[in-house]
C-alpha cells in the first residue's frame, strides 16, 4: 500500500494526490466507511522504491484528505520507521504505534523513530484523519534480505529470536542528528529518481544504525522503566545540551553528574531510558559525527579527523567510524 511500507507498496513517483484506486494488490480493506474508486484520500508527495532484493523503501510528505481506519495484510520482516515531521497513528498485529513531531516541542533531533518486526499474519492498520501531515522515511526488509547481511552478532541473534518465536516488536527509536540528516537526503535522492548507488547506500547507513540500536539496548528495558516526570525530562535535556557542546564533550561524567544532581549510575540510566544509548555511546556517536562533518567538509587527513574525536590511533578511530557507518572514513574524505 501506498501509506506505509509495512505491506509492500507500488512503484509511484510523485504523485499530487493519492486515489483509492492508485492501491494495488493487496488492496486496503476500509473498515469505517465506503470509499469509491476515484476518491482522493492524500495530498501530497509518495513515493516508493525497490533498492535491493527484499529491501524496499517508502517516503511520505502528505495530508490525509479524509477519516477513516484501512487495513492490509503487513509484510513480515523489519521495518524501520523515522518521522521527520507531522503525526504516524498505526498498529500492528493490533498493538499500536503513535509518534508525533512538533517542530517547537518535538525532540532535539528534530525527529523521531520506531523499529519493528512483525509477522505473517499480522494486519497493518493505518488510522486516516483529515488534514493529518506527515513526512515520514520507512525501510522495510524481509528476511531473505536479512539473511545476505553482514550485522552485528547481538543483532542477529535477537532478529532469530524474534522470528523463530514468531514474535511481535516495536520498539522507539531515537535517530542521531547525522541518521535524521541522512534521511533527509535520501528523501531528496528518491524523488529525483537519481544516484541509486548513493541512495542505497545511505539507506544502508540508516538501517546500520537501527540493527546497532537493537544490539546496545537491554532487552526489555523499555518496559521495565518507570516513566520519567517533567523535572527528569529537563534535567535530561540539560545534559544532553551539554554533551553536544564541542567545549564540553570531552569533560569527565562524574563532574557533569556533580553539576546535574544525579549520581554517574542514576544519571546513565534515565539517559538510556529516554535516549536509547548509554552516555558514554552518545559521546562517541557525537565525536563521530563531527569527525564525518569534518572529513566531508574539509577533507582533512584520517588521523587529523581521529585527533579532534578524541582517538590517539588513527587505525581505532577508523574502525570504530566503520562499526558506526558501515564504511571507512577514507571513503568519505575521497568524495570531497
Amino acid at each position: 500500500m501506498a501509506v506505509s511500507s509495512a505491506a509492500r507498496p507500488p512503484r509511484w513517483m510523485g504523485l499530487g494526490t493519492v486515489r483509492a484506486s492508485d492501491f494495488e494488490a493487496p488492496a486496503l480493506d476500509f473498515l469505517d466507511a465506503e470509499v469509491q474508486a476515484q476518491q482522493v484520500l492524500m495530498a501530497g508527495h509518495v513515493q516508493a522504491l525497490q533498492l535491493q532484493r527484499g529491501l524496499w523503501l517508502h517516503g511520505v510528505e502528505a495530508s490525509d484528505l479524509c477519516t477513516l481506519r484501512s487495513s492490509v495484510p503487513a509484510e513480515p520482516g523489519l521495518h524501520l520507521v523515522v518521522l521527520l515531521e507531522g503525526r504516524v497513528d498505526v498498529a500492528f498485529g493490533g498493538q499500536r504505534l503513535q509518534m508525533q513531531v512538533d517542530p517547537l516541542t518535538g525532540p532535539q533531533t528534530g525527529a523521531c523513530g520506531a523499529v519493528v518486526h512483525s509477522r505473517p499474519g499480522d494486519a497493518f492498520v493505518r488510522r486516516w484523519q483529515r488534514g493529518k501531515y506527515e513526512r515520514k522515511l520507512s525501510l522495510s526488509a524481509e528476511a531473505c534480505w536479512l539473511e545476505d547481511q553482514t550485522m552485528d552478532w547481538a543483532a542477529l541473534q535477537l532478529l532469530c529470536h524474534w522470528r523463530q518465536h514468531q514474535q511481535l516488536v516495536i520498539r522507539p527509536w531515537q535517530p542521531s542528528v547525522r541518521a535524521v540528516a541522512v534521511a533527509e537526503q535520501i528523501i531528496q535522492l528518491a524523488r529525483e529518481a537519481r544516484t541509486p548507488v548513493l541512495l542505497l547506500s545511505r539507506a544502508l547507513e540508516l538501517m546500520h544504525e537501527a540493527l546497532q540500536s537493537l544490539s546496545e539496548s537491554p532487552q526489555g528495558q523499555e518496559a521495565q522503566a518507570a516513566p520519567l516526570g517533567l523535572r527528569e525530562h529537563q534535567r535530561l535535556m540539560r545534559l544532553k545540551a551539554v554533551l553536544d557542546s564541542e567545549t564540553e564533550c570531552f569533560r569527565p561524567l562524574p563532574d557533569i553528574a556533580r553539576d546535574i544532581g544525579l549520581s554517574p549510575s542514576a544519571l546513565q540510566r534515565q539517559f538510556r531510558q529516554v535516549f536509547g544509548s548509554s552516555i558514554d555511546e552518545y559521546r562517541r556517536d557525537q565525536r563521530l559525527e563531527r569527525a564525518w562533518a569534518q572529513l566531508e567538509q574539509t577533507g582533512c587527513s584520517v588521523s587529523e579527523a581521529a585527533h579532534a574525536a578524541g582517538y590517539t590511533s588513527a587505525a581505532n578511530f577508523s574502525t570504530a567510524f566503520k562499526r558506526r557507518y558501515g564504511i571507512s572514513p577514507k571513503w568519505v574524505r575521497a568524495k570531497v
